[in-house]
């Protein structure tokens, strides 16, 4: 867990009665607890693209909550959920995938499976000058590997052969 983050979180949770205590552990333990499910609280990353698909079911879908080294971190098991996860999956439409997503949403969210940390709206990123890139960068991506190329005169400006 993320200790700048855990410590005031854990004062927090002291503060309306409920005794938290972090133990740091290697990366070797760490892993292997996540797999066990062996923790009380963990740090995770959902990370899902613009088209949300059979991912969902190693998220938030029943047959994964026992699974070890399933993302099912939160043992979710809910009929209700897996019904909304396969709705979304086999949407014919956009408008029907996103009002299936956005009931998805609301259900887990209602869950309290998890509590939000952070949100970052930017990206840094620090690269060698010798790459262009479109005008119009993608909605919800950097698109570096995606959308960047090498620009031969930058880069021969550079002393770099492309």
């Amino acid at each position: 867990m993320f200790q700048r983050v855990e410590g005031p979180y854990a004062k927090n949770l002291r503060l309306i009665g409920i005794e938290a205590k972090s133990r740091l552990v290697d990366s070797a333990q760490f892993q292997d607890r996540l797999k066990r499910y062996d923790f009380d609280m963990t740090v995770q990353r959902y990370s899902l693209g613009l088209t949300p698909g059979i991912e969902m079911r190693g998220y938030w879908g029943s047959d994964f909550a026992k699974e070890p080294g399933s993302r099912n971190l939160c043992g979710i098991e809910n009929p209700a959920i897996d019904a909304l996860i396969e709705k979304v999956i086999a949407a014919e439409t956009r408008e029907t995938q996103i009002v299936a997503a956005r009931a998805l949403d609301r259900v887990l969210r209602a869950g309290q499976y998890w509590v939000p940390q952070w949100y970052k709206a930017s990206h840094a990123l620090a690269f060698w000058d010798i790459y262009d890139r479109p005008k119009v960068a993608p909605l919800y991506d950097r698109g570096v590997e995606q959308t960047w190329w090498v620009d031969a005169a930058k880069a021969a400006k550079s002393g770099i052969k492309g």
